[in-house]
């Protein structure tokens, strides 16, 4: 984020958008569904999404929520004072393309129970079928419906190494321009991009993930694509979910005796900006919380704009057992033009914190969502995203963790830093 001090490695999530409190208290809830495949009526949840909801201006601190993995899946619930929502869902480690809902009125004991679909240029999340043999890599084609790739998911069966047991390996991502001759022939768009020690199989059935910012891997709308997932390590393996799709073959499979094509689709999403939401800074690699940085009252990020407008935050941090834990705690997100000690932009906004608390520490995210036309930017033009503790010694000093131990009265956190390559 921004000020203070000045770090261009802050594992933070930033959303641009191209385009007063009230007294009583409202509820907004409902669920996060993607469709199974592409136009297809069966939906899954999507779930361990950060949910976070924002009035205009800065009087009031934003309201947080992380969508649930039990039942009923994917559900999300935020209750509050009345007013004109914006809602952010997003996740600075996941393969959901961030969806942001605007001008939700919601009046004195008010309730919006609403179905919040996540949008993907590729969506394939069957998991009744997987590859029975070691590949080395996969092609899958898709059509772009974006100018750029910005997230791209998979599930694995078998991760390559053990399966269920403790070992992983790293895999790597990339798009490429499908061409005339075979598929390791195609045009790689963009940087490839590392997924850190995947660890999956039997009980495990995680999804992975790749990311990039808005422009960084671009594509042209109608035009077919490919998807290429790959071990690092040259003699790598893994086995991926996929299904039988029937006509023309469109996923390339690299194994012990060659490459072949198949009618087949792996467990995948991929997702672009076609939405009009632009992403000018995000973590990128799908490790969410790696190294810390160290302990300051006060951060700065600088980024460059994509888009007119900001539209919503995310930052990974974690705060010390002496201190309260993330979920007690507030920071103020203020944007900078041109660097951390340029002048304020827009309205700053208050954003709460939500983790994980084991009485040793807490760990997790600061989120708010941003209407439009609240932080007005200049795409192109240099900014510097400040996060600052609004705690203090009065909200602090009476904290006592689960162990006895009472708080040092320090404001503070411990960002995230970015996951290596």
């Amino acid at each position: 984020m921004h000020r203070g001090i000045s770090a261009p490695w802050i594992a933070l999530l930033l959303i641009g958008l191209a385009a007063g409190p009230g007294s009583a208290q409202m509820l907004l809830t409902g669920r996060l569904l993607a469709a199974r495949q592409d136009r297809s009526a069966e939906t899954v949840p999507l779930t361990a999404v950060y949910v976070y909801a924002s009035l205009p201006g800065g009087a009031s601190e934003s309201l947080g929520f992380r969508t649930w993995e039990m039942h009923p899946a994917g559900w999300f619930r935020l209750s509050g004072s009345s007013g004109c929502y914006t809602a952010l869902f997003a996740g600075p480690a996941h393969f959901l393309r961030p969806v942001v809902l605007t001008n939700l009125h919601l009046g004195d004991g008010e309730t919006i129970d609403r179905t919040v679909r996540a949008c993907f240029d590729l969506a394939s999340f069957h998991e009744g079928g997987w590859d029975p043999r070691p590949a080395r890599e996969y092609y899958q084609v898709f059509t772009a419906r974006s100018r750029s790739v910005t997230h791209v998911g998979f599930k694995l069966a078998h991760d390559g190494v053990d399966g269920a047991g403790p070992g992983q390996q790293d895999l790597l991502v990339s798009i490429h321009r499908c061409g005339e001759g075979p598929p390791p022939s195609w045009e790689q768009v963009g940087p490839a991009m590392p997924v850190l020690d995947v660890d999956c199989g039997g009980p495990k059935s995680y999804a992975w993930s790749a990311g990039w910012v808005s422009g960084e891997v671009p594509t042209r709308r109608g035009e077919p694509y490919a998807v290429r997932i790959r071990a690092r390590d040259p003699g790598g393996s893994f086995q991926a979910f996929w299904r039988e799709t029937g006509g023309a073959p469109r996923c390339y499979r690299v194994g012990e005796g060659g490459g072949e094509l198949i009618a087949r689709e792996i467990w995948l999403s991929v997702a672009g900006d076609g939405d009009g939401l632009l992403i000018p800074y995000a973590k990128r690699v799908h490790r969410e919380f790696a190294e810390l940085t160290r302990f300051a009252s006060r951060w700065s990020q600088t980024y460059i704009a994509r888009g007119r407008g900001l539209a919503g935050v995310i930052l990974c941090a974690a705060v010390s057992g002496v201190q309260p834990p993330l979920s007690r705690q507030r920071v103020r997100l203020r944007v900078r033009r041109g660097g951390p000690d340029g002048p304020p932009v827009g309205a700053a906004k208050i954003a709460a914190g939500s983790g994980n608390y084991t009485g040793d520490a807490s760990w997790g995210t600061f989120g708010a969502a941003f209407a439009p036309g609240e932080v007005d930017l200049v795409p192109g033009e240099t900014y510097a995203l400040e996060i600052e503790s609004i705690e203090s010694h009065h909200t602090l000093h009476d904290y006592v963790n689960i162990k006895g131990m009472a708080s040092d009265n320090r404001p503070g956190f411990n960002p995230y830093r970015k996951a290596p390559g």
